[in-house]
C-alpha cells in the first residue's frame, strides 16, 4: 500500500508476459506489461489508462519511475539528482494509482520485450504495425482482467504520442484503417507527453515545412536562455510569452524579408533576436538569423565552455568539439545522466517485484529505432483528426516541458493550432521541465494535477 493525498490505497503490483503469433501458430514476439491494480474499492467504473514511452525503441521504465509507479527516482532539484549508484528511489505522491488503474507496456523489442523471428521485423517495427501491436495487447489485458467496461485511456510519450495518435483508429478500425477489421472500441482521453507532432504530411516528423522552423524553436530557445541569464527579464512565462508573440509576428516577417529590411529595422530584429536567445549579434549575422537548436545548445554556454542538454536544456556538459563524433544520448548533458539512474532504479524495482528474467532489460533498443519504417496510412495528425471527429467526448492532453528542445512547446503549440477539434476536445499544458515534464517536484506535482483533472473530466482550459 501507499499514501496517496492522505489516504492509504492498497494495490497490487502484476508482471506478464504476451506472446505474439504468425498465421501458422508460432511464435514471433513478445511484449511486456506492468500493470498496477487498486484492490480496495470496486473495479466498477474506474479507469484504465496504457501507457508507453516512445524511441520507438524506448521502454517504459522512464514514465514507470518517473511519473506514474508508486515508487519513483528521487529527484531532489532535478539537476542535481543522484547520477550515480546507489540510486535512491521513494514513494512517488504525484502516482495517480488512487484514481486510475495503470498498465506499462514495454513494446517488441524493448525493456524484456523481444523480437523472436527477424523476418517478422516489418509486423512490429513500423509506425501502424506498431499500434497494431499495442491494440492488440490492449485487447489481451483488458480480456483477462474482465475489465472491458471501464473507461479507457492512453498515454504515450515523445515517439509515443505519435503512437498514441494511431491507436484510437485502430480500436475503431474499419475497411481504410491499417487491419481492416471493424473492432467498435472508442476511448475516453489522449495523454501526450513531449508532444511531436507535425502538420503538414512529410517523411521526416522531426522538422516541420509548413512554417520557418526558427519560429517554432524561438520560445524554448527563449525559455533556455532565461534560465541561464534571468536578470532583467519578467518571469519565465512572461518571457516565453513575449518570445512567442515575436516569433509569430515580427521574426516571421524578417526571415521573409531578409536583406530588404532597412538598416533601423534589421538592427531591431537583431537586438530583440539576441535578447530573446542571448545569443550574441555577430554569432546571428553569421547564420543569417537562422539557428538549429543543436547549435543552440553548443553556442549559448559556449564562451563558458560547456553545452546545454538537447533533452532538458538546465543540465550542462563540457564542450564536446574534443571527443570525435557526439553520441545524440549518451553524450547529451540531461540523457547521458539521468539514463543510467532510471535502468538503476528499474533495476531495483524489479527485485521488490520479484521479476526473476535471466536476459538484460533494454532501456533504450536503438536497433529498433535504426529499423523503423515511418510509413502509416496517413499521418499521426491525421490519425488523430479522424478521431477527434469521430467521438466528440474525445479529449487530448498535450503537455511539453519548456526546456525540451528535442519536442518543443512552439512545435506543440502549432499542432494544437491545427488540430480541427472542437472546444475543450484538445488542451496545452507546459511544465519547468525538459523532456521528461515529470523531472522535477514542481513540474512533476503540475504534471499529475493535470492529469488527475483530465481523467477525472474537469473543465480544463489550455495554457495560452
Amino acid at each position: 500500500s501507499c499514501i496517496l493525498r492522505d489516504e492509504e490505497v492498497a494495490y497490487k503490483a502484476a508482471t506478464e508476459e504476451w506472446t505474439f503469433f504468425d498465421d501458422c501458430g508460432e511464435a514471433e514476439a513478445t511484449a511486456y506489461t506492468i500493470a498496477y491494480e487498486r484492490t480496495d474499492c470496486s473495479e466498477a467504473g474506474r479507469p484504465v489508462l496504457f501507457a508507453y514511452n516512445g524511441g520507438p525503441g524506448s521502454s517504459s521504465a522512464v514514465i514507470h519511475l518517473g511519473a506514474l509507479g508508486p515508487k519513483r527516482i528521487k529527484f531532489g532539484d532535478a539537476v542535481s539528482m543522484d547520477f550515480m549508484p546507489p540510486f535512491e528511489m521513494e514513494d512517488n505522491p504525484d502516482t495517480i494509482l488512487d484514481i486510475c488503474d495503470i498498465v506499462l507496456i514495454d513494446p517488441v523489442g524493448c525493456g524484456y520485450s523481444r523480437l523472436m523471428k527477424n523476418e517478422a521485423k516489418h509486423k512490429y517495427y513500423s509506425s501502424d504495425g506498431d499500434a497494431i501491436e499495442i491494440v492488440q495487447l490492449m485487447n489481451k489485458w483488458l480480456s483477462s482482467h474482465d475489465r472491458w467496461n471501464a473507461p479507457l485511456f492512453v498515454m504515450g510519450e515523445s515517439y509515443g504520442t505519435m503512437r498514441a495518435c494511431v491507436i484510437p483508429s485502430i480500436l475503431m478500425g474499419g475497411p481504410i484503417c491499417t487491419g481492416a477489421v471493424s473492432k467498435g472500441i472508442t476511448i475516453d482521453g489522449i495523454i501526450m507527453m513531449g508532444t511531436g507532432l507535425n502538420v503538414n504530411p512529410q517523411p521526416n516528423w522531426w522538422d516541420e515545412y509548413g512554417v520557418e522552423k526558427m519560429v517554432l524553436d524561438l520560445p524554448t530557445m527563449a525559455a533556455c536562455n532565461w534560465y541561464f541569464n534571468r536578470e532583467e527579464k519578467p518571469d519565465l512565462h512572461a518571457f516565453i510569452a513575449e518570445a512567442d508573440a515575436f516569433a509569430g509576428k515580427e521574426l516571421l516577417a524578417g526571415l521573409y524579408r531578409g536583406n530588404r529590411m532597412t538598416e533601423a529595422e534589421t538592427k531591431s530584429f537583431i537586438e530583440k533576436l539576441t535578447y530573446f536567445t542571448g545569443l550574441s549579434p555577430s554569432y546571428l549575422k553569421k547564420k543569417n538569423d537562422r539557428i538549429s537548436l543543436s547549435e543552440f545548445s553548443k553556442e549559448l554556454l559556449g564562451d563558458e565552455g560547456q553545452e546545454i542538454g538537447m533533452y532538458d536544456g538546465r543540465f550542462v556538459m563540457h564542450a564536446s568539439g574534443q571527443i570525435g563524433m557526439a553520441d545524440p544520448v549518451a553524450d547529451d548533458g540531461a540523457m547521458g545522466r539521468y539514463t543510467p539512474a532510471f535502468r538503476g532504479g528499474f533495476l531495483k524495482l524489479a527485485e521488490e517485484l520479484g521479476i526473476d528474467i535471466d536476459m538484460p532489460y533494454h532501456i533504450i533498443n536503438f536497433n529498433v529505432n535504426g529499423m523503423w519504417k515511418f510509413d502509416g496510412i496517413k499521418t499521426p495528425l491525421e490519425y488523430l483528426r479522424a478521431a477527434l471527429r469521430r467521438n466528440p467526448s474525445l479529449r487530448v492532453l498535450l503537455t511539453n516541458g519548456v526546456y525540451d528542445l528535442v519536442t518543443t512547446i512552439g512545435q506543440a503549440r502549432y499542432a494544437a493550432g491545427h488540430l480541427d477539434a472542437e472546444k475543450g476536445q484538445g488542451i496545452l499544458r507546459e511544465y519547468p521541465s525538459g523532456h521528461m515534464s515529470y523531472v522535477g517536484e514542481e513540474s512533476g506535482e503540475k504534471l499529475s494535477q493535470d492529469i488527475r483533472d483530465f481523467i477525472e473530466k474537469e473543465e480544463m482550459e489550455s495554457c495560452y
